[in-house]
């Protein structure tokens, strides 16, 4: 079965710890002890990434400037944390009870614990910032648009859409080293996403390609996979085309399942591929363009839960939700 998470139609527009709360904050002093408190009123309203959170919810960076809790059950909205105003939250992904909030006004992947009850709404409490920048500094990421945790081996992975670069953090937040993204002929492009596979300490990177041409693309949008060191392993290419067919077009969220398959969201097909890491082969399709419940428009990005295969999908555009397709991602 196919649901939906309810949202509006309004378009996309050391030392102490800072606090949020939920009107509309400022970061009063940068030593202040500020904290995020959690609001039952939130819709989303521009779903950007999506995580795992706690207790059978995902969370959704939405660009209003909140943080999103959505039951994986009902796909009703549980509670929101607001950032401050300077706040614009892109990439984002947990690990335990700290989230990871990339930034895009501060230049800066904020790691929050969730304190208290996640069924009544936790307080997302500010820790540190990876790098170790200081609250109200600005970062040196300067577009941190998607992260990826391998949570057995403590690595933090960080796209920087500007730079275009993957940088590695351990789980304390200290940078280890970075890496460019290129494909088989040395090239970038535009890196999108990023998502981990821990089995094979693997990184899988989506790259938008070029999309300057009519008909078809000047260059494919490709997926690209790297070890951990950010050795190329393989790459999976799209056919270049501007319209849908049964390749991906354009590539956005990625998410590896345990037996090698790769879940990827094609924005332009509004639709997720199952690719065949293998071959690069398409193995299904899921979802369909569409407004109504089970539908997809502009899919930014995907979370799989192992234990039941379901597949959340954040939708940017139409009814702007989060869909979920039951058991779609149960391993073969």
């Amino acid at each position: 079965m196919k649901h939906r998470a309810t949202g509006a139609d309004a378009p996309e527009s050391a030392g102490e710890k800072p606090t949020y709360s939920l009107a509309p904050l400022i970061l009063t002093v940068v030593f202040s002890l500020l904290h995020a408190h959690a609001s039952w009123s939130q819709t989303l309203v521009n779903p950007r990434r999506i995580a795992e959170g706690p207790a059978n919810q995902v969370l959704v960076a939405d660009r209003t400037g909140s943080i999103v809790a959505v039951d994986m059950k009902s796909l009703e909205t549980r509670w929101s944390a607001q950032l401050p105003d300077e706040g614009a939250p892109f990439g984002l992904a947990t690990s335990n009870r700290l989230v990871f909030v990339g930034n895009t006004e501060t230049k800066n992947v904020e790691v929050y614990r969730m304190i208290g009850s996640p069924h009544r709404g936790p307080e997302l409490r500010w820790m540190y910032n990876l790098g170790h920048t200081i609250p109200g500094e600005s970062g040196s990421i300067e577009n941190p648009i998607d992260i990826a945790i391998d949570r057995h081996a403590r690595l933090v992975f960080v796209l920087d859409g500007q730079s275009k670069l993957i940088r590695v953090f351990d789980i304390k937040g200290k940078l280890l080293e970075s890496f460019s993204p290129v494909d088989s002929s040395g090239t970038v492009l535009s890196p999108v996403s990023i998502a981990v596979d821990p089995d094979r300490r693997e990184v899988l990177v989506g790259d938008y390609g070029d999309p300057s041409g009519f008909f078809r693309m000047s260059e494919p949008a490709r997926i690209l996979v790297f070890d951990y060191t950010g050795a190329p392993q393989f790459e999976i290419k799209g056919n270049g085309s501007t319209h849908v067919t049964t390749m991906f077009a354009r590539v956005q969220g990625l998410v590896a399942s345990g037996d090698g398959r790769i879940f990827a969201t094609d924005p332009l097909g509004s639709r997720v591929l199952v690719l065949d890491r293998t071959n690069g082969e398409t193995l299904a399709e899921i979802g369909s363009e569409g407004s109504e419940p089970g539908f997809l428009r502009l899919p930014l990005d995907v979370f799989l839960e192992p234990k039941t295969g379901d597949l959340f999908v954040s939708n940017n555009q139409g009814a702007r939700r989060v869909e979920v397709f039951r058991g779609a991602g149960r391993q073969r």
